[in-house]
């Protein structure tokens, strides 16, 4: 899709509009702002609200990281209609999948099928490694193929955490947060990664304890276990969290609707 262009004091037309049922349904109080697609002083305000809160550049133009914020925003009015969420329900149909031991996939076509969801080929065989971030990309191929709101999202193809976080994260636009963010807080869908160079998918926040699904684990907590399980851990070994890039579009009275922002 194309990127929203900037729009300021005296724009006028659909992006103002977007822009003014985003701040009305986000902001709390509400701004109550006539959406009728012009860019007025009161709209200015609400805008000047929402970076304060957002901690960006306060100057009332609302442009690339504006926007991208507003499509990131989780405050309490619609953060559970974000549609990453339905990452954790992928990652649900994988739990007990098991390798045969020293990372092989053996017969298991689940497990066939995470070693193929990247490109690590060693030796002819594509198996054979530890596999918690392929289980992630799988999990985030079946979302773009599945979900409009993703279907332009080039998806990751990552044996490695390091490479799906610091190259294809970047690459693509994701927010990146930590548990220490003020703003963003971690939701079911997220893709969180731990200090421990391993990866997995939120699936409750639960303040200082997070539960997630995780490739590649055993009951210990493991990276280099031998299924796909749930887990609970603890915020202070979490890295970071990764949340999908998405842009807002329309609105309406009964669910936000939204595209992708790569």
């Amino acid at each position: 899709m194309t990127q929203k262009k900037t729009i300021r004091k005296g724009s006028r037309g659909a992006d103002v509009m977007t822009l003014q049922k985003l701040l009305n349904r986000l902001l709390s109080p509400s701004p109550n702002l006539s959406v009728d697609g012009d860019f007025g002083a009161q709209t200015v305000a609400a805008v000047k609200r929402f970076q304060v809160e957002a901690k960006l550049s306060v100057d009332g133009i609302v442009g690339r990281g504006t926007w991208f914020a507003l499509s990131q925003a989780t405050l309490p009015h619609f953060s559970n209609s974000l549609p990453q969420h339905l990452l954790a329900d992928i990652a649900e149909q994988y739990i007990g999948t098991t390798e045969t031991g020293n990372n092989l996939a053996g017969n298991s076509p689940k497990m066939l099928e995470i070693f193929k969801a990247d490109d690590l080929v060693i030796n002819g065989r594509t198996d054979g490694y530890p596999w918690c971030a392929a289980f992630v990309s799988l999990c985030v191929q079946k979302l773009c193929s599945q979900s409009p709101y993703y279907a332009s999202l080039i998806p990751p193809r990552e044996p490695s955490v390091q490479r799906f976080l610091n190259e294809w994260a970047t690459r693509k636009n994701c927010l990146v947060f930590t548990p220490k963010d003020t703003f963003t807080k971690a939701m079911r869908g997220d893709i969180v990664v731990f200090t421990f160079s391993h990866i997995g998918i939120v699936t409750e926040n639960k303040g200082s304890l997070i539960s997630t699904i995780e490739g590649n684990t055993n009951a210990a907590g493991s990276r280099e276990g031998t299924v796909v399980a749930r887990k609970q851990r603890t915020t202070s070994i979490i890295k970071a969290y990764i949340r999908l890039p998405m842009m807002p579009v329309d609105y309406n009275d009964r669910e936000m609707k939204f595209a992708n922002y790569c």
